[in-house]
């Protein structure tokens, strides 16, 4: 284990990054019938989350810039993942919905992600999995202390 405080936190960085990409980042196989980016993805759960969002409010969930969000936005639409539509009250507004089919894609890909999650904690023993989800909650809280401090700065 690194010696000084600073060296643990570029471990645990070094080491976040490694599971994310070696492990839990779909195989191209499994994540071939979906043909979109991760960014895509993410997008796509956002407006799930979010019901009929405007681009604005899809933009500020990801905390991404706007015109990064319509690229996105381009990609599943061409996919036929959503849909834009006007906002009735206000016709300048420009609104994104799930179709049927992104709604499917990302219920797979949420079970699929789910499913390699599973897989990997099995191998830890009960007590491994409890200090696993402790350590977890405890970086959940510190990150959401974090994003309250910066959205008030």
């Amino acid at each position: 284990m690194p010696s000084s405080r600073t060296a643990l936190m570029v471990e645990i960085d070094d080491l976040l990054r490694e599971l994310f990409i070696s492990y839990l980042r779909p195989p191209a196989p499994q994540a071939e019938h979906l043909n979109i980016t991760m960014g895509q993805m993410q997008c796509l759960h956002a407006i799930s989350r979010l019901g009929e969002p405007a681009m604005s409010e899809v933009a500020k969930a990801l905390r991404l810039h706007p015109s990064t969000v319509t690229v996105l936005v381009d990609g599943l639409v061409a996919h036929g993942l959503v849909e834009r539509r006007r906002d009735p009250a206000d016709r300048r507004v420009v609104r994104v919905a799930e179709t049927a089919q992104g709604q499917a894609d990302r219920k797979r890909h949420r079970a699929y992600m789910r499913s390699r999650v599973e897989q990997l904690l099995s191998e830890l023993s009960d007590q491994e999995l409890g200090q696993v989800h402790t350590s977890l909650r405890l970086l959940g809280d510190a990150a959401r202390r974090r994003l309250e401090v910066e959205a008030s700065s």
